[in-house]
């Protein structure tokens, strides 16, 4: 388990200033902490000037606090007219405020009410890591890591325009302070790359100037004679990946694909999705109900803090979209299969999640929250959701308009580059698509193109099961354990998702997994069963989803040792290999896509995107080789 969060104390000096005593310090100015954000950070980053005209303006902070900063710099944004297309704000913090604290420090910021509003609606659960939240209708976009300053930005990849340095005196915070996080911060930057600080100490003057920058004293701010702005001194070789059409074809109008061009249509790309047959979701996306919630382990690996970061991304998502999808959020119950996992979920229990989370409950208490009895305690997720994929889909092409454009009922054969652009094409060799970029999001039938033929995708049979309402009594939440069954919709359950090779074998698996959940009711008859749907699932061999630009056949690589040294297919990228988890990865591993795409600051840790890299296996093999 990642080191615990311990969430900042709500407490006020003898000004009325937010203190912290934690530190011994006040988090603004007693002159003002918006005056503070102005004339500090602001002005100090030449801001609003240097993001006027832009597309995109991007600002790292150590320090988030009370947000004011924040708050303050996105205020200015609306107010100019000139402002920058898309605004994205980085902000570090180990010690979070909870949302009830953080709406009564900023319930004394009267003109900042609306924005603060749509920031606590979005406020994530107080965990370790990367949380993207978008607001402003999307144009504003800010990325949260709670945790370690050192360690969590040295996992980003951006490219900052403007640093702002907060936090509590360096006398008092050191670590946030240390050559370390300056490095960690130059790393971040550009050769137009600026910062601002209020302290002005000599051990932060010299920390920075051995990092790269070149700090200077000027004018400082109330009661401080002198404060601190800077520039690079030089500049970390960084290669930024832009497209300048920004056209993209999505081939496969599953949960992927609709993601996908979700993603990009909201930062105004024109996106064609083909799919093969007549509609979207006819796979696995067209299962009747899903399921989606958090998944832990011991050692928070890479694979549960995806789906944490995933899940929390898609909640946020659905949230926003509201009524245009069918789903709900009554919380999933996954009850241990043996009674070894029972004692590991204890364990993880006591790991000190926040109970919103994910919760331990006994066999008495899950069988209660059941509805029916079950044969071991379990974990309850409270924001466990279930949702209709299909209409998830359906959502997501339709958020945009005519940004999105959907084509049914043709396959894709061959990928053919044309100058700087890739045409789609039949097997007959008429031309259906052009675009400068090409994602593959059709499950394993992306093998069968040239570009995705080495990708290591194979296909796991699942199966799904509908069960009708009232056949077996239970209550209106989500289950899953050796097998799965969620609430009712439109009169039927949904369970699953047993292997099978035809329909009547599913069926009787779907069964035989209900009555391993509820080993003693009795199960329905035939008469219960609705329709039965094979529905396999794509996977890679460690399971993790293939998202990124893919790699060139085995051939025509050189010598590599990093994933930036595998050789790339140019414009072409995969969304794939989501297996049983659509729900959970598709839109979180959508926005990594759209932001490698558009050179934003990433959505995840750089360990995560490269985990999820699809020339990872390729790098294996390519270091073997070596």
């Amino acid at each position: 388990m990642p080191e615990r969060l311990i969430p900042a104390r709500l407490q006020f000096n003898a000004e009325g200033v937010p203190w912290s005593a934690d530190f011994d310090d006040v988090y603004h100015s007693a002159d003002g902490g918006i005056e503070q954000a102005q004339a500090v950070f602001m002005a100090g980053n030449h801001l609003p000037q240097r993001w006027q005209g832009r597309e995109q303006f991007c600002i790292v902070e150590t320090g988030f606090g009370q947000g004011l900063n924040f708050l303050t710099t996105w205020q200015a944004w609306r107010d100019d007219p000139h402002r920058c297309a898309r605004l994205h704000f980085v902000s570090v913090e180990k010690h979070p405020f909870a949302a009830a604290d953080l709406a009564q420090l900023h319930a004394r910021y009267p003109a900042l009410a609306e924005l603060s509003a749509q920031l606590l609606a979005q406020w994530p659960l107080l965990t370790p890591g990367l949380h993207r939240l978008h607001l402003d209708a999307g144009s504003v976009t800010l990325t949260l890591l709670f945790g370690e300053a050192e360690t969590l930005l040295r996992q980003l990849d951006m490219q900052a325009d403007a640093i702002y340095l907060d936090g509590f005196s360096p006398g008092k915070n050191e670590d946030l302070w240390s050559p370390a996080v300056f490095r960690a911060l130059w790393l971040l930057g550009k050769p137009d790359t600026t910062l601002a600080t209020y302290t002005v100490a000599g051990a932060v003057r010299n920390g920075l100037k051995d990092a790269g920058f070149m700090p200077r004293k000027v004018e400082g701010f109330g009661r401080k004679r002198q404060r601190l702005e800077g520039s690079m001194a030089r500049s970390p070789r960084r290669v930024a990946l832009t497209h300048p059409a920004h056209t993209a074809i999505v081939i496969g109008a599953g949960l992927a694909g609709c993601a996908a061009a979700e993603r990009l249509a909201a930062r105004g790309w024109q996106v064609t999705v083909i799919e093969r047959d007549a509609a979207p979701a006819q796979h696995a996306s067209g299962n009747h109900v899903g399921l989606m919630h958090a998944h832990f382990s011991r050692d928070d690996n890479l694979s549960a803090r995806l789906t944490r970061a995933g899940s929390e991304y898609t909640l946020r998502h659905l949230q926003a979209i509201g009524d245009a999808a069918r789903w709900g959020m009554q919380g999933v119950l996954q009850i241990a299969r043996t009674d070894e996992q029972a004692a590991t979920q204890a364990e993880m229990g006591a790991d000190g999640w926040p109970d919103e989370l994910m919760r331990y409950v006994d066999v008495d208490a899950a069988s209660a929250m059941a509805g029916q009895r079950v044969p071991r305690s379990g974990l309850w997720y409270a924001r466990g959701i279930w949702a209709n994929p299909a209409s998830v889909c359906h959502a997501n092409l339709q958020r945009h308009g005519a940004h999105v454009q959907l084509r049914t009922g043709i396959t894709v054969a061959r990928l053919q580059r044309d100058g700087a652009l890739w045409q789609a094409q039949t097997a007959e060799g008429e031309v259906v698509a052009t675009a400068a970029v090409v994602i593959l999001a059709q499950a394993t039938a992306a093998t069968a193109l040239e570009q995705a033929a080495e990708l290591p995708l194979s296909s796991s049979a699942r199966s799904t099961t509908l069960l009708r309402e009232g056949a077996l009594p239970l209550a209106q939440i989500g289950l899953s354990g050796a097998g799965y069954i969620t609430p009712a919709l439109d009169g039927w359950h949904c369970m699953g998702a047993a292997g099978a090779h035809d329909e009547v074998e599913a069926a009787r698996g779907n069964l035989q997994s209900l009555q391993e959940l509820f080993p003693q009711a009795a199960l329905p008859g035939a008469a219960a069963l609705g329709s039965t749907r094979l529905c396999p699932r794509p996977t890679s061999p460690d399971r993790m989803p293939l998202v990124g630009a893919l790699p060139l056949p085995l051939a025509q690589q050189t010598k590599a040792h990093q994933l930036p040294q595998v050789q790339r297919w140019p414009g072409v990228y995969g969304l794939l290999g989501l297996g049983s988890r659509g729900l959970t990865f598709s839109l979180l591993c959508a926005e990594l896509l759209a932001s490698q795409l558009n050179a934003e600051p990433l959505p995840v840790e750089t360990a995560l995107a490269d985990a999820v890299d699809p020339a990872r296996f390729m790098l294996r093999t390519l270091r073997k080789a070596s």
